[in-house]
């Protein structure tokens, strides 16, 4: 195999793992009390992983020119795309239709509380969600922490009445089934919930 051939293949294989390795950092930082930009840079399956199958596709590819090993890269690179395509499109049809209030802390701009709704048409549950999230912080240190995920499926199976900052450093949130009570910690920003 020509050199240049070789140095393109390593790259494509560089590039593929590098995709997943950045979507997998995404999705870890997704989790409450992850870093929301990295979160919402990373966290995107379809571009990041479609990347990265079409790169390490494309290695695999040019790598190899045995018939064997190129009959079986043919195979497991066109199921692959196949899979990851059948769940785009299943993604894509049960998608939500979605809102977003932000409402910043009393006294402190860095910090606001964010409620997602989603009103879903289809899928296996359809209705409405809520998500009630805090963001706290700026720039690269900034987090979101969540503190209420609301409707169907959820052990109430209730809806959200209302969240809102109650004093500077208190967030409630009311369901028709339940109240909650957080307090933000002063240093770190991040919610506990009041007993």
């Amino acid at each position: 195999m020509p050199r240049t051939r070789r140095a393109l293949v390593r790259l494509l294989a560089v590039a593929g793992v590098a995709a997943v390795l950045l979507y997998t950092e995404g999705q870890w930082e997704s989790r409450s009390g992850g870093r929301m930009l990295v979160a919402d840079l990373f966290n995107r399956p379809e571009p990041l992983l479609g990347a990265a199958l079409a790169a390490l596709i494309a290695a695999a590819w040019l790598g190899d020119r045995r018939t064997a090993v190129r009959q079986a890269t043919r195979a497991v690179t066109v199921t692959a795309a196949v899979v990851f395509l059948l769940g785009v499109l299943a993604a894509h049809k049960v998608s939500a239709a979605e809102t977003r209030s932000r409402e910043t802390a009393p006294a402190r701009p860095e910090r606001a509380l964010v409620v997602v709704h989603r009103a879903y048409d289809a899928g296996p549950e359809p209705g409405e969600r809520w998500q009630v999230l805090l963001e706290s912080g700026e720039g690269w240190s900034a987090r979101r922490w969540t503190l209420a995920d609301i409707g169907p499926g959820d052990p109430d199976d209730s809806l959200l009445v209302e969240a809102s900052w109650t004093e500077r450093d208190r967030i409630t949130v009311v369901t028709d089934a339940h109240r909650r009570v957080f307090v933000i910690d002063q240093d770190t920003g991040e919610p506990i919930e009041a007993r």
